[in-house]
């Protein structure tokens, strides 16, 4: 099969982009074509197709005036219809997150060629404008049980009615576009997520749950490494994270906390840290030593206070033979089993993360690591997922006629 792979970038800036990635690697391996469009960068990585990418927006340099190329960019329609006029072999589309920068302009390209479209939904952008369910730091679900007007009601873009209005438009113009409509199958990463979908109107016949992958062979060690006495937070620095929570039972057990990554809370993180004996703030560590990191930590802990569409860190954690402590929300519910390869808690419950992580000291915290290197081993192995996404792929292709 000949596998077209859509994304606004073609190198990592968050986790959807090590996805788009690493899917292309893993279709690759298993003796799949696979080509690539995206919008060009000069950090780009390598790519053969890379002079087919259009020019995209950079939405955080945006000003007023580029708000009609963040609703629609014509560039990428011409760049994608040129592709595939020349690469007629392409059989199938996997897009993933491509608003704002290609924006919808490139789906009547992929009809036009009388693709089969398949989507990976990394969060909620489909039916909530804002992506997050999370208004000022609190679950939010009124675009999912009303109308998304509820986005410039309420302010949901840094409290900008102006900001607010403009995520409102991109969202309602996708969906006039054929952001759903377009679409022959959605790729829910968790049950959770596929349920809020539902709730918000989406298709069901079109959604199905294929949870993310983890690189075991890159990742599980031959043996389980001798733990240290720290537990671990790894991930964006923001306050829907959790980490007020996770500084509080910190300081409330005494017990040894490293901190890894960056965001906007890191400023505001770093001042609280200096003033706690037994926390530790890293800045972004990446590569071998956040491996070492993960594998040497008593536990990783994962407090977050929004819904969590999968849970890629405590997954990556257990690969490598580490229990995770986590908050009951999302999909991280579907990643750690409590009690058996980590400890669930209330999300933003002080006192129950700080029971949970005292709790550590009386389990079998091996047991725990080796329990979560064979449950990675058998859900979230990159054969397990290859059967899936073929699975929807044949679905996308029966459902588009071609």
């Amino acid at each position: 099969m000949h596998v077209l792979q859509i994304n606004n970038h073609h190198r990592v800036v968050g986790g959807s982009d090590n996805v788009y990635l690493n899917t292309g690697s893993l279709l690759e391996d298993a003796g799949h074509e696979v080509s690539y469009f995206a919008a060009r960068s000069e950090f780009d990585d390598p790519c053969e197709d890379s002079n087919f990418f259009c020019n995209g927006l950079d939405t955080k340099k945006a000003g007023p005036r580029d708000a009609l190329r963040f609703l629609h960019n014509p560039a990428a329609q011409k760049a994608l219809e040129k592709m595939l006029s020349l690469q007629s072999e392409i059989e199938i589309a996997h897009l993933h997150i491509y608003y704002g920068r290609l924006t919808p302009a490139i789906l009547s390209p992929l009809k036009k060629y009388h693709l089969p479209v398949v989507q990976t939904l990394h969060e909620y952008k489909t039916v909530c404008p804002a992506y997050t369910m999370e208004r000022r730091g609190n679950l939010c679900d009124l675009c999912i049980t009303g109308t998304s007007l509820n986005c410039i009601k309420h302010r949901c873009k840094e409290g900008s009615i102006a900001k607010s209005t403009l995520i409102w438009m991109e969202h309602n113009i996708s969906k006039a576009l054929g952001s759903i409509r377009c679409i022959d199958r959605f790729v829910c990463v968790s049950d959770f997520q596929r349920g809020i979908l539902i709730k918000a109107g989406l298709p069901e016949h079109k959604l199905r749950t294929l949870h993310n992958f983890i690189n075991t062979e890159a990742l599980m060690p031959a043996k389980i490494q001798s733990k240290q006495d720290y537990l671990l937070y790894i991930g964006r620095i923001e306050t829907l994270k959790g980490l007020r929570t996770l500084l509080a039972a910190a300081e409330e057990t005494g017990s040894e906390l490293k901190i890894a990554g960056n965001g906007s809370w890191a400023p505001e993180l770093a001042k609280r840290v200096s003033k706690l004996r037994n926390v530790e703030y890293l800045g972004f560590v990446s590569g071998e030593p956040l491996k070492q990191l993960v594998q040497r930590a008593r536990a990783v802990v994962v407090p977050s206070e929004w819904y969590e569409t999968f849970g890629l860190t405590a997954a990556e954690a257990k690969a490598v033979g580490t229990p995770v402590i986590a908050s009951r929300i999302g999909g991280l519910t579907e990643v750690v089993r409590d009690g058996i390869d980590g400890i669930l808690f209330e999300p933003g419950n002080t006192l129950e993360l700080a029971t949970a992580i005292d709790s550590l000291r009386h389990r079998d915290t091996f047991r725990m690591g080796v329990e979560g290197m064979k449950d990675v081993a058998k859900r979230f192995s990159p054969q397990t997922h290859m059967a899936g996404l073929l699975s929807i792929y044949n679905e996308a292709t029966d459902a588009s006629g071609r």
